[in-house]
């Protein structure tokens, strides 16, 4: 009994590695998210190890502890992994799916409202543009010519110039 918790824990350390495999393949994490990842697999693989090897022979340390623990994650990789993997990518996008099913609901009422704030956002956009032409063309024509005008104020302030 106590081998068969000896390979249990390399199954089950083997099934977490498949986890966050997959999961940091699925995510594309960088490398500085992959080394904090890293470091929470190593955390949760210690405490699957202490947990079980706890179990098995009260932590006394063992040599099968390591040949059994490496045999259950050599058979875990070969015989399951690939299934579990697959399993994995598959959770991950009905997850995927459900969530975008999710958001997508929630955004009716905002679409809704968009749709109706479309009329009265048309009318707004079209007075205000009506604003600018009409404010353009009384104020800002009269603007561009002013500065001609005030030089032919100032020339009509003085006497025409004779050259002789």
């Amino acid at each position: 009994m106590t081998f068969f918790w000896v390979i249990a824990a390399g199954v089950m350390v083997g099934v977490v590695f498949d986890f966050f495999r997959t999961f940091r393949r699925w995510q594309g994490w960088g490398p500085i998210v992959t080394f904090g990842g890293d470091i929470l697999f190593s955390l949760v693989a210690l405490l699957i190890l202490y947990r079980l090897f706890f179990r098995a022979n009260a932590l006394a340390f063992r040599f099968y502890n390591v040949w059994g623990s490496l045999l259950g994650l050599i058979l875990y990789l070969r015989v399951l992994s690939r299934y579990l993997t697959r399993g994995y990518l598959m959770v991950y996008q009905m997850i995927a799916n459900l969530l975008k099913l999710f958001v997508r609901g929630i955004m009716i009422p905002f679409r809704g409202l968009v749709l109706l704030m479309r009329p009265p956002y048309a009318i707004l956009r079209w007075f205000s543009l009506l604003s600018y032409r009409i404010g353009e063309h009384i104020i800002y024509r009269p603007l561009l010519g002013l500065p001609m005008a005030i030089k032919e104020w100032w020339r009509q302030m003085w006497p025409p110039r004779t050259n002789g």
